[in-house]
Order: C-alpha cells, then structure tokens, then sequence
C-alpha cells in the first residue's frame, strides 16, 4: 500500500509539474529586429515574434542591433539587447531569468511580489536579488557589470556560488564581478558616473517607441493559436486552450460593465521620482 501511495503521488507531482510548464509565463511585447526562441526539450531555434508565448526555460537569443522586451506576468519586465543570450527561468517564488552572454534590462514592478518572494537575475558567475527595483546587468567572457537605477526595496549582489554571501547594491551605483564562476571576485562598488547612468538607462528602451524606462507591464495579450509545449497531449492542449477562452470571455464582460474600453491600454502609474535615476535628474532640472 505504501509503494502504491507512493507510486501515485510521483505520477500526480509530475502531472502538475508538466501541467505548470505547458503554461506560458510571459509573452514578447516588442521586438526590433531580429531574434530566436527555442522552448526547453526541442533544440529547433524559431523566429521570435511580437505577441509568441513565453514559457519556463525558453532560450531567447537577439541578433546584432536587436531588441526582445519580455514581459512575465505583468509583475517583471525584461528587455534583452542586441547579441544577448537569455534564458527564462519561473521556480516558485523566485522567478529568474539567466543571462549567458550580453545585455539585459531587468524591471520588477513596485508591488509585483509577494512577501518573501525574490526576483534574480543571474550571470555566469554572479547573481542579483531584486524585490521592487530596475538593474541593467551585463555578462562577458568572464566579467559581469550591474548597475542599478531604481531601487524601491535593497538590492543584493553575490558571487554566483555563494549565493548566501549578499552584498548590498545602492541606487546609482555599479558593481563588477569579475572571474570564473567557482572563483568570482566582487569589485569595489562605485558611485556611478552621469554618462554611464545615461547609457544604461537607454539599455531599458526598446528603439523607436516612446520611452519608458521598463514601464510596460501588460498589452491585450490575443494569442493567434494555441501554442503547445513539445510533448503536450490533446487532453493538456484542449484545457490550455478552454483556459485562454475564459481568461477572455471575463475580459469582455468586464469591458461591457464599462470598466474600459476595447482595446484601451492600461495606464501604469509612474515611479516616485526619489527611488529612480530619471527622477533626481529631473528633480536637478528644476
């Protein structure tokens, strides 16, 4: 009886573990140029597109001059740069996205998380807390860079394989983490420069739309199909997609009850301007 109990509860843990990952996390919301996303278990690499459903470990890769902005769960915003290698990872309470190589914008909105939960990112050898907060990381070769421009909550910086051994990032200011993973080494963190808070503060635009700063939480998200992860059944595939049609069909009742318009965009109030870069630079404006 109890190998019976056991054999059921492993069938039924790995059923909604199968279940978790065949539905999406993120969706793309802009895209400038070129770049490719490939789902975990199917090496075959497609052609990214505005509006593709992103789902956990999916493998986001931009070409030169190119832009992906991702948007997970309206709660994180993550814009990846030109010849950039992303991965999207979602475990329970401390969603993560992996940064193999490049640049990344990562934006987790005020609010977004529960209590206890941690947003990271993470480079090949170093790995950033984030609770409320925009931090623009960069990884190559064996160097990392992070640079924090909001910080509504601290902000933590380890080595990649110590992830205990927490350092705090204050706002405007800019770390590196240098050497391979099993030896990384935190540099001294440095009060940032003017110019090099201009630059990375362009990292979190998406060019040709209007600026943002990493803003954009959610779009009116209408799938062109039901997409299914590699080995998806029919049974899974039907629930995702009778799931989409109610997520829908609440979408406009709200809309007939008058509460917004069709198609209207949600508007998404700005920061305090004394927790973001942008903000004491208009605030010194004046």
């Amino acid at each position: 009886m109890h190998r019976l109990m056991l054999a059921v509860s492993l069938v039924l843990g790995t059923s909604a573990l199968a279940a978790a990952q065949a539905q999406p996390i993120g969706a793309i919301a802009a895209l400038v140029g070129q770049g490719t996303i490939s789902h975990s278990g199917n090496a075959e690499r497609a052609p990214a597109k505005v509006r593709d459903d992103v789902f956990v470990r999916d493998r986001i890769e931009t070409a030169e001059k190119s832009v992906i902005r991702v948007l997970m769960g309206g709660r994180i915003t993550v814009t990846v740069r030109e010849r950039s290698v992303v991965t999207i990872i979602d475990d329970p309470m401390r969603p993560r996205v992996d940064l193999e190589s490049g640049k990344l914008a990562f934006k987790v909105h005020e609010g977004a998380l529960r209590a206890g939960e941690v947003a990271e990112v993470a480079t090949p050898n170093a790995i950033v807390g984030i609770r409320g907060s925009l931090v623009v990381a960069q990884a190559s070769g064996t160097d990392s860079d992070v640079t924090v421009l909001e910080a509504h909550k601290p902000i933590t910086i380890a080595p990649r394989d110590a992830p205990t051994q927490t350092t705090h990032l204050p706002i405007g200011h800019t770390v590196r983490v240098s050497g391979p993973r099993h030896a990384a080494r935190l540099g001294p963190i440095r009060r940032a420069t003017r110019e090099h808070l201009l630059h990375v503060a362009d990292m979190a635009e998406v060019p040709g739309r209007a600026r943002d700063g990493g803003q954009e939480r959610a779009f009116q998200h209408q799938p062109r199909a039901v997409m299914r992860r590699p080995g998806m059944g029919e049974r899974a595939a039907a629930l995702q997609s009778r799931a989409g049609g109610t997520t829908e069909r609440r979408r406009e009742a709200a809309e007939a009850r008058g509460r917004r318009r069709p198609g209207e965009r949600r508007e998404v109030p700005a920061e305090p301007a004394e927790h973001s870069f942008a903000g004491r630079r208009l605030g010194a404006a004046r």
